[in-house]
């Protein structure tokens, strides 16, 4: 059989013997998007906790022919919900780190692009475009000094590497392993809530559609200027197979690429991942590609051999010639070297039969007989022996539990009938033999003295008006037949059949309302006050019929009221009085009799009444007392109570006016021209939104040529410019602290200054 020898190019680079390159993977994070769908796994040595596996969220995407081989494929939409979560709080502390990143397809935008950062660590982040300039990357952080890697931004395949060494002091960027930028930094603390975003920061975008990171890495150490060169290109120093690999003549060395870009040349003409090779010598393999490149050599010798042997035994287990172990019959491949060096295949047909143990409980009762046929009369660990299937010794491990029967005496007394435990039944009193399992699972027999009672029984008519109480105190309230049991003289029901007529008294309530008048109840009284009377008289049943007389006896009443009101008044009726004057209304009163009320009404009104002037605004109403109101939320402006209000920012405004003892409340004026210092382009110019978290847009209100805006901060300091020869609306992403900034927008003649605020 012939065999192959393997060698792996790793997606991590590790292409030398382990020994030589295992320090160059990293210790926290390390992800080379090899695989499919939402989960990527951290590659790392040490990874932090919680951080095994990365997710990709929204629309990223991972796979594909990449940078390297798989890669994680940018969406352009923006990192709130697009980006690689690593679930990692970072927290590096003040020590050294380096991270290194290979990417593709970043195109020149005037969208920022964010590879990676934390929002929660020290606003940490590394972006390219707006003030990193197209085609560049730039780290920066707070406390941190800016440091970019020019020309590390491109569509084509790129890596770049930052690394910060406290002990110099300094923060390198290395672009494909070369030095090419030093920032002196002092100590810098990463250490925040997390999670650490790939591919994304914040609300911001990861990467364009379609654009592509691969081999993101973050070490706890500073990386030599050597390391780095290595990352770039693994296949420095020749050599990658580790040592000289020696094959036997009829094999292959298989190449395991991870890179679906490289070529493999052999010096046989072979440019596949595998070579054959059937005479002895030397041979060499090179590797080119995106991700390095590379030379080693193959030592081919002569000879292989085979033969077979088939050995039997009772026993556990069998070591073959190369030290491997077998525990069960079979067939099996055991190879060991020749005198030649190459591969001596044993074919070894194996035959073991084993002695076999197991254990298990027993219980019983009195005598346990085990599987060999000896009996145990007392509870004990037994050990008892058989032969087993394959003729060897089947040994058991027998725990043995003996129960012993148990006998009882007692008497019992039932009416009619007894139920014994064991279920059996007994009409007629007696001594009796009843048997069931003691707690021990064997017979508890029992010696039962049964006395048996019997019942009597008797009938009986009964009647009464409305309840009937029986012999056993139970109450009947109703007419038919009855079964009442009480105990009779030997202690057992005495059942009586009660046939019972139940015959009923009356009630009735009548509730009488009169005004000045006198009621005549059933039985003949006369009442004229008010009040509850109870009158009694037979009914056809010749029980009482009670009658309860709720008498109520009113009178009409008159009133007179003097009522101020705004706007209009109901009265009491529901009739509406929009004027002053005198007004009779009626309603029942209390008693339900009439209620006339003379009604004096004053009806007072509101003029709420408002102008708007540029942006003042004035109350109608005259001599009144005002309170002015913020529309958005209802809320009075503090110290605006005079009839007019001068707006300090745009919104809608109105105002609370208190007139003749009533209040009411305006109509809202809108106020939109604050916030324009100077403005030639018209009214259709707008910035929005305002205040911003740092994008917001530029609607000029029509189409201009020659458009530049120009943002200063406070001190007059311009920190962004941005032209178009022709535009309409335009998006402007700030980044820059929050606070108040200038906008200076010019096109064509005109100009204008706007107040921006960046939250």
């Amino acid at each position: 059989m012939k065999k192959t020898v393997t060698r792996f190019l790793s997606a991590c680079f590790t292409v030398c013997s382990v020994s030589a390159f295992a320090q160059l993977t990293p210790e926290l994070l390390y992800y080379n998007f090899n695989g499919s769908g939402t989960s990527v796994p951290n590659l790392a040595t040490s990874p932090p906790p919680g951080t095994t596996t990365a997710t990709i969220m929204g629309g990223v995407t991972q796979g594909g022919s990449g940078i390297c081989r798989g890669t994680l494929i940018g969406s352009g939409v923006s990192s709130t919900t697009d980006y690689l979560n690593t679930g990692w709080a970072p927290n590096l502390g003040s020590g050294a780190w380096t991270i290194s990143f290979r990417t593709s397809g970043i195109s020149t935008n005037a969208t920022l692009y964010y590879i990676f950062g934390d929002v929660n660590t020290a606003s940490f982040r590394c972006f390219t475009n707006g003030i990193a300039g197209s085609t560049n990357w730039v780290i920066r952080g707070a406390g941190m000094t800016d440091v970019y890697i020019n020309g590390g931004a491109l569509s084509t395949p790129t890596m770049c590497t930052y690394v910060y060494d406290p002990t110099l002091a300094n923060i390198k960027g290395y672009l494909n392993g070369v030095l090419v930028s030093t920032v002196a930094q002092g100590a810098v603390n990463l250490t925040g809530a997390g999670p650490l975003k790939v591919m994304g920061y914040s609300a911001n975008v990861g990467a364009p559609a379609g654009g592509m990171l691969d081999e993101f890495r973050l070490y706890s150490r500073a990386l030599t200027a050597a390391e780095v060169l290595q990352l770039y290109n693994p296949f420095t120093p020749s050599g990658f197979l580790g040592s000289d690999v020696n094959i036997c003549t009829g094999d292959s060395v298989e190449l395991q690429l991870n890179w679906p870009t490289s070529t493999v040349a052999w010096s046989n003409g072979g440019t596949a991942d595998s070579s054959w090779f059937t005479s002895a010598g030397n041979a060499t393999v090179s590797v080119s590609g995106a991700c390095g490149t590379g030379m080693d050599t193959v030592l081919i010798i002569n000879g292989e051999s085979t033969s077979s042997m088939s050995p039997t035994g009772c026993g556990l287990n069998y070591t073959a010639p190369s030290g491997a172990v077998y525990t069960t019959s079979g067939t099996y491949m055991d190879t060991i070297p020749n005198m030649a060096g190459c591969d001596s295949v044993i074919t070894i047909n194996l035959t073991l039969t084993n002695p076999t143990s197991s254990s298990f409980s027993a219980t019983a009762c009195s005598m346990y007989t085990t599987p060999s046929g000896a009996m145990v009369m007392s509870s004990g660990t037994y050990m008892d022996t058989i032969p087993n299937m394959a003729g060897c010794d089947s040994v058991m491990t027998i725990n043995v539990t003996i129960n012993q029967p148990s006998s009882s005496s007692f008497s019992a007394t039932a009416c009619d009938m007894y139920t014994a435990p064991s279920g059996a039944m007994y009409m007629s009193s007696g001594t009796y033999m009843d048997t069931i399992p003691n707690m021990a699972g064997c017979d508890s027999v029992m010696t039962i003295n049964v006395t048996v009672n019997a019942s009597t029984s008797s009938s009986m008519s009964a009647s009464a008006c409305d309840m009937y109480t029986a012999p056993s105190g139970a109450t009947y309230t109703i007419s038919g037949t009855y079964m009442d049991t009480i105990p009779n003289m030997a202690g057992c029901d005495s059942v009586m059949t009660i046939n019972l007529a139940v015959t009923y008294s009356t009630t009735n309530t009548v509730s009488p309302v009169l005004c000045d008048a006198s009621y005549t109840a059933p039985s003949g009284a006369v009442y004229s006050v008010s009040g509850t009377y109870m009158d009694t008289i037979p009914n056809m049943a010749g029980c009482d019929s009670v009658t309860t007389i709720n008498l109520t006896v009113n009178n009409s009443t008159t009133n007179t009221m003097t009522i101020t009101a705004c706007d209009m008044y109901t009265a009491p009726s529901g009739a509406v009085y929009t004027t002053s004057g005198v007004y009779m209304d009626t309603i029942p009163n209390m008693a339900g009799c009439d209620s006339v009320i003379t009604i004096n009404a004053t009806i007072n009104t509101v003029n709420v009444g408002t102008t708007l002037t540029g942006v003042t605004i004035t109350a109608s109403a005259s001599g009144a007392t005002y309170q002015w109101i913020n529309c958005a939320g209802n809320t009075p402006i503090a110290g605006a109570t005079s009839q007019s209000y001068t707006a300090t920012a745009n919104g809608n405004y109105a105002v609370i006016v208190t007139q003749n003892s009533c209040t009411d409340t305006s109509a809202c004026q809108n106020v939109n021209s604050i916030g324009m210092m100077e403005n030639t382009f018209g009214s259709n110019l707008n910035l929005y939104p305002n205040p911003s978290k740092g994008e917001f847009f530029v609607d000029l209100g029509g189409t201009y040529s020659d458009v530049v805006i120009t943002i200063s901060d406070v001190a007059g300091r311009v920190i962004y410019t941005q032209n178009s020869v022709s535009a309409n609306i335009i998006p402007v992403n700030l980044d820059a602290p929050a606070g108040l900034y200038i906008i200076t927008l010019t096109a064509e003649n005109h100009k204008a200054i706007i107040k921006l605020v960046k939250e």
